[in-house]
Parts: structure tokens; C-alpha cells; sequence
């Protein structure tokens, strides 16, 4: 494709690959997550998705599995298979809830809070390592964007096939552009 044609899609060249949100946040995300897991995997034994179970269940627990899904952006299925390795390992526990005793909900350990807290610690000197870059008044300008950004996200994000709301809002911007059918 070139330029030109780039130049008209919605965004023109600002929003080519490498400078759109979502490409750049699941960099930087990736490249922490895999530098965090290089440090922890082995000597906890855990993978990215167990990491991230944990850490919603050490956040917000007792929290049912549904919740840790909620908490993060792992699949269900790997919930499911990231708690049972977490249970396995002694680091949570599936315990029914006092309130509701339809419900399941999952809480740490003992074992599992100490791995959470030490976990912790790695990841937010990764996170101020990398924060170090950005003066205080660039911090601010940041969290005030990002909440931003997650509220118009669940504005217009959250529900199934939200992007046809999306497209049909552009659509007037896109025949202007010649890139409708």
C-alpha cells in the first residue's frame, strides 16, 4: 500500500501500525510481561496467565473465576487452567462463599500471598523503571489520558459487535474518503 493510500485511511499516516494505541500498548504490556515472567516463571513455577490470576485474586479476592476473567485479559479457559495450577501449587484455594453458597471463590494462601507480595515488588520496580522516563507533571498528564481512554473504552467497547456502532458513526468520514463500497 502506499502512502497515498495510507494517507486516507481514517487517522492518515498518525495511525499506521506502529503509532495506534492498541499496537503500542500490547508492545510495552508484552515486553514488561515477558521481562516480569523471565524473573518469576521459573522460580515460582508460573506462567503469564497464572501471574495475572493471582494478581487479580491477590487485588480484589476472594473473587469467583469469573471475576479474575473480569480483572484481566486472560480467556476463561486459561482462568480456569491458571487457578487450578495456582490451587495445585498451594498458592490459592477454592473455597464456597459464606454469603452466596451457590458460589466458588478463590483466595491466596498463606504460600500464595508471600509469591504475590514478592512478585509485586519486581513488577512495580519494572513499572517505576520504566516511569523514570517521564517527569511528574508527564506521569499525571498520563494516568489523566489513560482514564480517559479506559472510560470512552467502556463507553464504546463493551459490548458484542460494538465496532459496527464504530464503523456506522465513520461511515459519512470514510465515503468522504472514497473507502466505502
Amino acid at each position: 500500500m502506499t502512502n497515498k493510500k495510507q494517507s486516507r485511511l481514517p487517522g492518515g499516516a498518525a495511525l499506521n501500525l506502529e503509532r495506534r494505541l492498541s499496537y503500542r500498548f500490547s508492545i510495552l504490556s508484552a515486553k514488561v510481561a515477558r521481562a516480569v515472567a523471565q524473573m518469576y516463571g521459573s522460580k515460582y513455577g508460573l506462567l503469564l496467565s497464572g501471574w495475572k490470576a493471582m494478581a487479580a485474586i491477590g487485588r480484589y479476592g476472594p473473587v469467583s473465576a469469573k471475576e479474575v476473567c473480569a480483572h484481566t485479559t486472560v480467556e476463561s479457559a486459561k482462568v480456569t487452567r491458571a487457578v487450578d495450577r495456582l490451587v495445585e501449587r498451594g498458592y490459592a484455594r477454592r473455597e464456597q462463599d459464606r454469603v452466596d453458597r451457590r458460589r466458588v471463590v478463590l483466595t491466596l494462601t498463606p504460600t500464595g500471598q508471600k509469591v504475590y507480595a514478592d512478585i509485586e515488588v519486581l513488577t512495580r520496580s519494572v513499572e517505576l523503571e520504566l516511569l523514570g522516563a517521564l517527569s511528574v507533571e508527564d506521569r499525571k498528564s498520563l494516568d489523566h489520558i489513560l482514564v480517559k481512554l479506559e472510560g470512552m473504552a467502556g463507553k464504546c467497547l463493551n459490548e458484542d459487535q460494538s465496532w459496527r456502532k464504530i464503523l456506522e458513526k465513520r461511515k459519512g468520514h470514510f465515503a468522504n474518503q472514497g473507502l466505502t463500497r
